[in-house]
């Protein structure tokens, strides 16, 4: 239960004191494109990902090849190095099950998850909330400044594992300055 003039941000960071971040790359921004990669990371650590082998009911015309481009994962390496969605989920839900999940792009890491769950016939065990809900409030009239900080600390690369590091330093300079005033 939240607490009078308590934000809903600091409910969601307090609930069980794991804040994680989550990303994916997908095989393009369609209505039927699908999951390339995925990873997690909590507030401090190492980012977790994983290469995505295609499911057989995903369909070959939803590659786009700027993606390809932008992400750097050919069809080839995710059929060679990739897991079966069902073993990205189970992995996903034992590390996220019990914490408090942000994305950047909560519609399209939503729609990307749902996917990837479809297709290996699971139920996801976690709740995605969107990070600028969290860092808003964190960052207030700095978030600009933080921003480019973060940007120029650990810059965005279209992977997961940088990205998700973006998310985490970002954080991490909002959480430092909100403490500070």
């Amino acid at each position: 239960m939240r607490r009078m003039g308590e934000t809903p941000i600091k409910f969601l960071q307090a609930a069980n004191g794991k804040v994680a971040f989550i990303d994916l790359e997908a095989s393009g921004l369609g209505s039927t494109s699908w999951p390339v990669e995925v990873g997690w990371a909590f507030e401090t650590g190492e980012p977790v990902s994983m290469l995505i082998k295609p499911d057989e009911t995903w369909s070959d015309q939803s590659w786009d090849d700027e993606a390809e481009r932008l992400h750097r994962l050919s069809r080839g390496e995710l059929e060679r190095d990739g897991v079966a969605p069902r073993e990205a989920c189970s992995r996903m839900n034992r590390a996220l099950a019990d914490a408090v999940v942000h994305s950047d792009a909560p519609d399209w890491d939503g729609f990307w998850l749902f996917r990837l769950f479809s297709a290996a016939r699971a139920r996801q065990e976690f709740k995605l909330h969107d990070y600028s809900r969290l860092v808003r409030p964190l960052a207030g009239a700095r978030a600009q400044a933080l921003l480019a900080e973060a940007s120029r600390i650990a810059p965005r690369q279209h992977r997961v594992a940088p990205d998700i590091r973006h998310l985490q330093t970002f954080y991490r300079l909002a959480s430092q300055s909100a403490a500070a005033d």
